[in-house]
């Protein structure tokens, strides 16, 4: 049988009691009533509830002293006390902790479980290396920092969201950092507290070093709160997703006094941007960054702009016919499993001239980089040319002292594309071209750079032009083919 979950409310008018607790009995709950501070005391230690409700003018013990005696005895240290007042109290209120009085039923139905479900998750992480997971929605973040809190956590809370992951370091229960994208520290922390769902998990490890964010935790939620609510706030008045905000004066033209967030804002948008990009660029806070767009539109020095038209899609890089061609040709080389893969050599060239040539695959539809092997030699990226086709990028440096290897490498594959150097073609391109034996198209400068005897003489090559996308499209379209001679046996 589940442990009853009960309640105590502690108030002068006893209609208060009266008018809650049948809605409350209906949800399973037990409750219990005090017309004092003194004996809503005896009842929070024999009872303990999980839950106490306390007016601000209840008798004998005023809530402030009411909750710090609960604290000092062990037995009800955790159990959550919310006041009742006439008067509204919007801190208290964004912790959790006011409610509004005439209170409503279903506000404290809702808190109730609330606080139900938070002590559940206090108890799951009160033993030594518990994990805890769950879903904002059912414990809200707030709340979740404030158990870790007091059950003086240390580890590595991890958020996510639609693909977005986040974390928050705890150290002995106080928030020492957080990430979440681009923003780190307390601009990070504000920023997840608006949060209302996703799921999350609380891994326990070693304390740690200290982070950037030192702040009591019940001031740091509170702060968070106050800017998520300000936050939200602001956003109706604000530029939709899909415009960009541009400035209409100059930098030089808005004075010298300006707030330095908004001095950081103007030069942000020293070329227009999206609100979402301004936001992850800014080393503010996100409301201090909005206040900042706000104003300056308000003032005329920003407008709002439609964002550009998307570009048009990337055309495939090789057409229907030259796919087939390419399949016949994988096949007289390698497969794997179901796909046909073919090898491209990337060959010559240093870092730099590498990068370039990267840089402009990755422009390419279905091209992803792999990290750079060391000295260049080996894996370099794929891409996936759809149908079942895939080509992996192999580098090939040029340096003498590899040369054993340029064989080793260059079986099965369907061609080398070689960086050409500013200066032209060296003795150990000619080598290279030599010992390769298949097809190969350069890419470099302008034709001028590749002699004579390579353009037209008996080594296969062809030249590409200097952008390395061109010369891949060519290569595998069939450029390079050697007019004849021996090629490499596929393995």
């Amino acid at each position: 049988m589940p442990t009853p979950r009960k309640i105590l409310i502690a108030d002068a008018d006893a209609e208060t009691a009266r008018r809650l607790a049948p809605a409350l009995r209906r949800q399973g709950w037990q409750v219990h009533a005090a017309r004092d501070g003194s004996r809503a005391l005896q009842l929070a230690v024999l009872r303990l509830p999980d839950l106490i409700l306390v007016d601000e003018g209840c008798p004998l013990l005023d809530p402030r002293t009411f909750a710090r005696i609960l604290r000092t005895n062990p037995r009800t240290e955790r159990i959550p006390v919310l006041v009742m007042g006439a008067a509204p109290d919007p801190d208290r209120a964004r912790l959790g902790a006011f409610l509004q009085k005439p209170v409503h039923e279903d506000e404290v139905l809702a808190r109730a479980e609330q606080a139900w479900r938070r002590g559940e998750a206090s108890r799951a992480v009160a033993g030594e290396n518990r994990q805890l997971e769950g879903n904002l929605a059912q414990i809200p973040l707030p709340d979740l920092l404030q158990v870790l809190g007091q059950n003086r956590k240390s580890g590595l809370l991890e958020l996510g969201r639609d693909g977005g992951e986040a974390t928050v370091r705890l150290v002995e229960g106080r928030v020492v950092d957080a990430a979440a994208g681009p923003a780190r520290g307390e601009k990070a922390l504000f920023r997840l507290l608006g949060r209302r769902e996703g799921a999350f998990a609380f891994v326990p490890g070693p304390a740690g070093e200290p982070g950037p964010i030192d702040r009591r935790l019940d001031a740091l939620v509170l702060e968070g709160l106050r800017h998520a609510d300000e936050t939200a706030a602001l956003w109706p008045s604000l530029p939709l997703p899909a415009e960009r905000i541009e400035l209409t004066a100059d930098e030089g033209a808005l004075g010298p006094g300006l707030h330095p967030v908004t001095a950081e804002v103007v030069k942000l948008l020293a070329r227009p941007l999206p609100l979402s990009d301004l936001l992850d660029r800014a080393q503010a806070t996100d409301l201090e960054a909005l206040r900042a767009v706000q104003a300056l539109l308000e003032r005329g020095w920003a407008v709002r702009r439609e964002a550009p038209p998307p570009p048009p899609p990337a055309e495939p890089l090789l057409g229907p016919a030259e796919m087939h061609a390419l399949r016949g040709r994988i096949a007289r080389g390698r497969q794997s499993g179901a796909r046909a893969v073919g090898k491209v050599l990337l060959a010559g060239g240093g870092p730099l001239a590498r990068k370039a040539a990267l840089a402009r695959f990755a422009a390419v539809p279905g091209f992803g980089a792999e990290p750079e092997p060391p000295a260049g030699l080996g894996p370099l990226g794929r891409l996936d040319l759809g149908d079942g086709l895939r080509l992996d990028l192999t580098g090939l440096p040029l340096d003498p002292d590899l040369l054993p290897l340029w064989r080793a490498f260059a079986p099965g594959a369907l061609g080398a594309l070689l960086l050409l150097p500013a200066d032209g073609m060296t003795e150990a391109h000619v080598a290279l071209l030599r010992d390769l034996r298949v097809p190969v198209v350069v890419t470099g400068p302008s034709r001028e750079a590749v002699p004579p005897p390579l353009s037209g003489g008996p080594l296969p090559a062809a030249f590409g032009g200097s952008d390395a996308a061109e010369a891949l499209r060519a290569l595998l379209a069939g450029a390079g083919r050697p007019a004849g001679g021996p090629r490499l046996a596929p393995p």
